[in-house]
C-alpha cells in the first residue's frame, strides 16, 4: 500500500480527519483509530508513528463522534441541594462559588466541562442538559435531585451525605466536622466560657443534622446541659438568637451554623446590650478565611473554616472516577479553626 501525507491545501478549511491520518500512515481507519484510542493489540512502533502523523496534521478527536462512541459527553453537572434568600448573600454564595472554583479546576485538569444546572427537577431545565454525572451540594430530606438522577440512573456524588434511607451507597465528600466542632467548642471552653450555645438551623440536611448531633455529644462529654435554639422555617434569625441570649441562664458563648446565623447573633447582642467577647463570644463557620463577608466583622469572631475550594476538587475527582469504573473512596476534608482578633478574647 502506498500512503500519501495530505497537504495543508488539503485540510485548509476543514479539521483533519482520522481518515487523513490513516492516508498519512498508509493504515487502515481502524488500525489509527485503535492506536490513538489505546485500545487493542498495537505494536508501540505503529502506535507512536500514527501518534506523531497525527500531530504533524493537528488532528484532534471529534468530541461528538466520541461521545456517540462511549456514551459519555466529558460534560458534569453541579447543582445545589438548597438555596433560601436571605442566607444566600452573606453565608450560601461564598460557600458555592469556592466549592464551584475548585471543581472547575479540577474538572478542567481532567479534561472535563463542568455546568452548573438549576437545583430544581420540576423545571425541566436541568434534565435536557446532557451530562455523564452530577455533584449535589448539601443534598436534602427528600431530596428530589437525588430521587430523580436514581430513577434515570445519572451517576450522581454528593457534598454532605444524603439523610433519606436508600442512598447509602452514594459516593459521598464531607468535612470532618466531628473533629473542627470538637476543636471549636473546646477553644470557646477554654477561652473562658461556662455556657456554650448552639443556633441551629431549619435547613433539612445532613450538615445541620450533624452539627446538632455533634454539640450534644460535647455537651454530655463536657458536663454541660445543651443550650440550643433553632429558628423556625419562615422566621428572622435574629428572632431566635434574642430567644437564646435573653433566656435564663443565657450561654456566654455560641456557635452559629453559618455567617448569617453569626450575624444575627451580633445583632441580637448589641440589642440586649452585651458586649462582645466579654458577655459573649461568638463562634460561626465559614467556608474559608477569604470568605466574601470577613470586612463586615467588626467584633472579634471564631471560624471554623471549611476547605470549600478543596471540597469542590475531591468531589469532581470522585465523580470522575465512578465515571471511570473505580471504586469510590471515602474522602473526608480537615476543617479548621481561625480566630480573628484574637488579642480581644479572654
Amino acid at each position: 500500500m502506498t500512503s500519501r501525507k495530505p497537504t495543508r491545501a488539503e485540510t485548509a478549511g476543514r479539521r483533519p480527519g482520522i481518515r487523513d491520518v490513516a492516508r498519512a500512515t498508509g493504515l487502515s481507519i481502524t488500525t489509527v483509530s485503535h492506536a490513538l484510542s489505546g485500545k487493542g493489540q498495537i505494536a508501540p512502533a505503529t502506535r507512536e508513528r500514527v501518534r506523531s502523523a497525527a500531530e504533524k496534521l493537528g488532528y484532534r478527536p471529534d468530541p461528538v463522534a466520541q461521545g456517540l462512541v462511549s456514551g459519555r459527553t466529558g460534560i458534569i453537572g453541579l447543582a445545589v441541594g438548597h438555596m433560601t434568600d436571605r442566607p444566600w448573600v452573606s453565608t450560601y454564595r461564598p460557600y458555592y462559588a469556592a466549592f464551584s472554583a475548585g471543581a472547575t479546576m479540577a474538572a478542567v485538569e481532567r479534561d472535563y466541562a463542568l455546568v452548573v444546572v438549576p437545583g430544581d427537577p420540576a423545571s425541566g431545565l436541568w434534565a435536557r442538559v446532557p451530562m455523564d454525572g452530577l455533584i449535589i451540594v448539601d443534598p436534602v430530606r427528600e431530596d428530589p435531585l437525588l430521587a430523580d438522577c436514581a430513577r434515570r440512573g445519572l451517576p450522581v456524588v454528593t457534598d454532605g451525605r444524603p439523610i433519606d434511607p436508600g442512598y447509602e451507597d452514594v459516593p459521598t465528600v464531607e468535612s470532618d466536622l466531628e473533629s473542627g466542632m470538637t476543636e471549636v467548642l473546646g477553644f470557646l471552653r477554654d477561652a473562658g466560657a461556662t455556657r456554650v450555645g448552639l443556633l441551629s438551623g431549619a435547613e433539612p440536611d445532613a450538615y445541620t443534622q450533624d452539627s446538632e448531633r455533634l454539640y450534644r455529644q460535647w455537651c454530655g462529654a463536657a458536663g454541660q446541659p445543651p443550650v440550643v435554639e433553632t429558628p423556625a422555617a419562615s422566621e428572622d434569625v435574629v428572632e431566635a438568637a434574642l430567644r437564646l441570649l435573653s433566656g435564663p441562664g443565657r450561654p456566654d458563648a455560641v456557635y452559629g451554623l453559618n455567617e448569617t446565623y453569626g450575624q444575627a447573633l451580633v445583632i441580637a447582642a448589641r440589642r440586649l446590650g452585651l458586649n462582645i467577647p466579654d458577655d459573649l463570644m461568638i463562634s460561626v463557620m465559614r467556608e474559608s478565611d477569604q470568605s466574601e463577608g470577613a470586612g463586615g466583622w467588626d467584633v472579634p469572631l471564631i471560624a471554623l473554616n471549611l476547605d470549600a475550594r478543596r471540597l469542590g476538587a475531591e468531589s469532581v475527582a470522585m465523580l470522575i472516577d465512578v465515571l471511570d469504573g473505580k471504586a469510590p473512596r471515602k474522602v473526608v476534608v480537615p476543617c479548621t479553626v481561625v480566630v480573628h482578633d484574637s488579642k480581644c478574647l479572654p
